[in-house]
């Protein structure tokens, strides 16, 4: 089987663990421009560990006037650390060369992801919800350096609304819990909705895990989401990342890879 890269979303700072399984490669997400992670970095921190590591600063907010400001510090951050970004307006503010582009929901074929090579962004993270030969057709129709979510909680919306505080408002509920469990009314699935101070996201509470599928997913950058997963599934996770049998160690759901989504946002 030939040898897979793996990029982790820490759901803590304890990088040592990581290092037991030889893993070095991480995205650590940007304090006031992510939200729905476990932990967030400040520049310092970032720089500190791209002496040590390869590193990716993943930024999943749409920023509105915070491009301005994120302006100001893109140039105090190593030039080697690599960015995966949703919001388009920073494609003006990147190098392109340092650009891994983010489109939740949106890069479902390989016309869009060819469109954007065109453009000179060739780095990008496709679409999770998409059955494993639609994937494959992707990867053998297109020259971009392809990233995948391969193990996560997906999150399947983000919104600046704070969904869980004016709830609990509109139905005088006295909770500071920041976090709701709710289930989905038509495939009784449960969903986590969690609020953060500028947002809120809504999680998926089962672990996506693209395991089943593991040798067909060569040459793919391969992203490993640790947040809101608990430490003996993480244990099991890291102990069996090239394990094809990794989805029945776990609580884990791969229903996208197997079932044809009929209409995708991207294919719109």
């Amino acid at each position: 089987m030939q040898e897979k890269k793996y990029l982790i979303i820490p759901n803590d700072k304890d990088f040592k663990l990581y290092e037991n399984f030889n893993l070095n490669t991480f995205i650590l997400p940007l304090k006031d421009y992510s939200i729905g992670y476990a932990v967030y970095f400040d520049i310092d921190e970032i720089n500190n560990l791209s002496s040590n590591y390869e590193i990716y600063v993943i930024m999943n907010k749409f920023l509105h006037l915070n491009i301005y400001e994120f302006k100001k510090i893109y140039e105090k951050f190593n030039k080697n650390i690599k960015f995966i970004i949703e919001d388009i307006g920073l494609l003006n503010i990147i190098d392109k060369d340092r650009l891994v582009l983010y489109e939740n929901h949106i890069l479902s074929n390989y016309k869009a992801v060819n469109f954007l090579y065109d453009l000179d962004i060739k780095n990008v993270v496709i679409n999770n919800d998409l059955m494993i030969d639609e994937i494959k057709d992707i990867k053998n129709n297109t020259k971009s350096n392809l990233y995948y979510f391969y193990t996560a909680k997906n999150i399947l919306m983000y919104s600046r609304r704070h969904l869980v505080s004016n709830f609990n408002k509109y139905f005088n509920i006295d909770n500071d819990n920041n976090k709701y469990d709710i289930k989905e009314i038509v495939s009784k699935k449960t969903l986590e909705v969690k609020e953060e101070n500028d947002g809120s996201i809504v999680r998926y509470n089962r672990i996506f895990c693209a395991a089943k599928y593991l040798n067909e997913l060569s040459n793919l950058n391969l992203i490993i989401d640790f947040t809101d997963i608990n430490d003996i599934s993480k244990k099991i996770i890291l102990d069996s990342l090239n394990d094809e049998n990794l989805c029945n160690l776990i609580d884990s759901d791969y229903y996208f890879l197997e079932h044809d989504i009929k209409y995708k946002v991207g294919d719109l």
